[in-house]
């Protein structure tokens, strides 16, 4: 799974800087228990940010049960919705959300403030992306969804140092299997070849 390294090592807030987003039982940091913040990570149930809050869920048709990052999703049909949601506090925004197959770039789900208008809160609300998406998948298919504001920073916060880098938030990948043989991945290794043992396996 997908991490960012958060580079804290003292208690201090920390507000708007790297962090994982990991599912959890309880919203009560007191009742948080350790042993399942471990299996959340396991399973890939995190969010990787510099700041917005970015959930994704994803389902089908005849599957009412959604699935988060990091698990498997039955679709024998290739129909996938998602359901994509950005938060952001008051020293945060973002312009777009772009849906990724196979970790390559789709260009008919890249969502623009300019684009997508309806799909977008207002600059100074919490919400800032709320919208049901569905892709169609020929073949099996790896899913991620990532959000950033583009030409923007976090500087209210951060400062200079390292305020100027746009915020920006990464779903771990969503595994689509069409064809009810498990997900298999097409082999793409969108253009930089895996680092290979001399018996040419991957690594």
């Amino acid at each position: 799974p997908g991490v960012i390294n958060t580079d804290s090592h003292y208690n201090h807030h920390g507000s708007g800087w790297r962090r994982n987003w990991i599912a959890s039982g309880t919203d009560d940091p007191a009742n948080i228990s350790t042993a399942e913040m471990v299996r959340e990570l396991e399973a890939g149930h995190v969010v990787m940010s510099t700041g917005p809050y970015l959930s994704v869920q994803a389902g089908t048709d005849s599957t009412p049960d959604r699935v988060i990052p990091g698990d498997d999703l039955a679709a024998a049909n290739g129909n996938v919705t998602l359901d994509i949601g950005v938060q952001c506090p008051n020293w945060l925004d973002v312009n777009r959300v772009q849906i990724f197959i196979n970790g390559r770039p789709s260009e008919e789900h890249n969502y623009t403030r300019s684009n997508s208008p309806d799909w977008f809160g207002d600059t100074d609300a919490i919400v800032k992306f709320d919208a049901s998406v569905n892709l169609t998948l020929e073949q099996d298919a790896h899913v991620i969804v990532a959000t950033i504001g583009e030409g923007m920073t976090m500087e209210k916060v951060m400062g200079r140092r390292y305020g100027k880098r746009p915020p920006m938030a990464v779903s771990n990948p969503i595994f689509v299997d069409v064809d009810g043989g498990g997900f298999q991945h097409n082999g793409d290794e969108l253009g930089l070849p895996l680092p290979r043992t001399p018996s040419g396996k991957d690594e």
